[in-house]
């Protein structure tokens, strides 16, 4: 949001498109949640992973960006994008864990900072712990589309969260399992919905 409000006070023409979550190979978010429950089969779970949100997948997320170029918005519009689901990183660590048949057990604590959690994370993920310890801290805030309204003149309509986590499975193990985290985007292009 910071970044949005220093580009419209500059005076350039704007579009600000606000994502939650972005699901799909190469995001933070994502790779973290993949990260944990591929190497966790127990974890506790604080309270502030019940924190509503609502993800979009990677290719939808493109999908808007391109058509940010040509769609009529007022200057300066502030676009949130995101799937008809809300649903809870928890939510997301349990489909995540289904989709790959993978056990696994979360059991509620109720006294786990995000302070302490992002110093456990730099422990398990150490590939992201410049920013994930920021990451976690942040996940207090709700991260939910406010209003549809402006993104109802795209024409893109964003998938469920089950399909774009079954898109960037199915994408894996077309790469045979690699994945790249410093990519933003799917090495292959595919049609999540």
């Amino acid at each position: 949001m910071e970044v949005g409000n220093v580009l419209r006070d500059s005076g350039v023409s704007v579009v600000e498109l606000r994502a939650s979550i972005v699901i799909g190979a190469g995001s933070l978010s994502f790779e973290l949640v993949r990260s944990l429950v591929d190497k966790l089969p127990v974890m506790l779970v604080p309270r502030w992973v019940l924190t509503p949100a609502q993800p979009i997948s990677i290719e939808d997320l493109v999908s808007y960006l391109i058509e940010a170029a040509s769609v009529e918005l007022p200057p300066g519009a502030i676009v949130d994008v995101g799937s008809e689901d809300q649903v809870s990183y928890l939510d997301l660590m349990r489909e995540y864990a289904r989709q790959r048949g993978l056990r696994r057990w979360f059991v509620p604590v109720p006294l786990l900072s995000p302070r302490v959690s992002g110093w456990w994370l730099e422990l398990l993920t150490p590939l992201y712990s410049h920013v994930g310890r920021h990451l976690v801290e942040s996940l207090r805030t709700p991260t939910v589309v406010r209003d549809r309204a402006p993104a109802a003149r795209f024409s893109t309509r964003p998938c469920r969260v089950s399909k774009a986590i079954a898109v960037t499975l199915a994408a894996d193990r077309r790469r045979d399992g690699r994945t790249d985290p410093g990519l933003c985007l799917p090495i292959e292009r595919v049609d999540p919905c």
